[in-house]
């Protein structure tokens, strides 16, 4: 009990003053939670507001089109979130009449729905006894535990979720707390960079702090390398229209307004260049100008005054406004 103690007091006087830390309604926290995923808090926020603000509820969410959606997400990446929310709003309405479940196994029957967010919502939202683990708390239960394993694995996951959730039980606090203080202890204190652990409330608790392996917790194996890809970007413009394209057949960013683009074979210099990563691969796009118009069933001419009101790949989009075709 002495763990949940010193957590929750730190959390208490440490936490940040986050908009959906101002709620418990469950569909805010699922939106939350998915932005939060892969992107920094402090980027998501203003992102996240909005969103609340178009699509207060589930049922708006539900009836809007798949367009309207992304274009909401523009900027945050990973647009498959927004395509799960969609879908998962669509499925809640369909099965739960249009409110989220108490109960975290049927959290998962709702697609782009895991264990992860599962508990996340089922512990924030309900107050449920269920612990979300995601790489923050990884960080604080591995330094904690001095797990020198490989966190990313299913043994280290129970390891964790069994400590933790022996810790919330016999300590009879606030589920809600207790996993946000876990997810903001690691966020705050128990970072990649930090190594020490320096302000940690577990002091001599924590092996870290005590100096046993100090920068080699958590163990994370080698990322594989990641492929690279040059790709040529084409630039073809008349009559103050833009050739764009819809040609998604590369599987990434399904539905998107792009470029055409091909796989690079030009010796000419481009007018511009830009290195654009995804988890699983780069892409070097080498820009250039097209003097005729490039056929293909997916390529159309579009007016360029247009281009600010579509959800464009972002690579592209940052294209776009480099060449002064978006403005801002």
């Amino acid at each position: 009990m002495e763990f949940t103690r010193r957590l929750l007091d730190w959390y208490h006087e440490n936490k940040r003053d986050l908009p959906f830390r101002q709620t418990k309604n469950p569909y805010h926290i699922w939106v939350s939670e998915v932005m939060a995923q892969q992107t920094q808090i402090q980027t998501m926020i203003p992102y996240y507001q909005r969103w609340i603000k178009v699509f207060p509820t589930i049922k708006d969410l539900a009836n809007a089109e798949i367009d309207v959606v992304l274009k909401m997400w523009e900027g945050l990446g990973y647009y498959n979130r927004a395509r799960n929310l969609h879908k998962g709003a669509n499925y809640v309405m369909e099965h739960f009449n249009g409110e989220l479940p108490a109960d975290k196994h049927k959290l998962m029957e709702i697609p782009g729905i895991g264990d992860y967010t599962s508990s996340a919502i089922a512990a924030i939202a309900f107050d449920l006894p269920e612990i979300a683990v995601d790489g923050n708390v990884k960080r604080v239960m591995a330094r904690y535990l001095n797990y020198t394993e490989n966190v990313n694995t299913r043994k280290a996951h129970k390891t964790f979720e069994n400590f933790l959730k022996e810790e919330l039980l016999k300590s009879k606090a606030s589920p809600s707390d207790f996993v946000q203080a876990l997810m903001e202890l690691g966020a705050l204190v128990y970072t990649p960079s930090n190594t020490t652990c320096e302000g940690s409330p577990f002091k001599e608790m924590c092996a870290c702090y005590r100096g046993e392996n100090i920068g080699t917790i958590p163990y994370f194996p080698k990322p594989k390398k990641v492929p690279v890809y040059p790709k040529t970007a084409w630039i073809y413009t008349e009559h103050q229209h833009i050739l764009m394209s819809k040609d998604d057949s590369d599987g990434l960013m399904k539905g998107l307004y792009r470029l055409p683009q091909t796989d690079n074979h030009q010796k000419k210099k481009p007018i511009m260049k830009l290195t654009h990563k995804f988890t699983h691969l780069h892409w070097v796009i080498h820009v250039h100008k097209s003097e005729n118009i490039l056929e293909h069933e997916n390529y159309f001419l579009m007016p360029i005054e247009n281009l600010k009101d579509i959800t464009i790949v972002t690579a592209h989009r940052k294209i776009l406004q480099k060449l002064g075709y978006i403005k801002g």
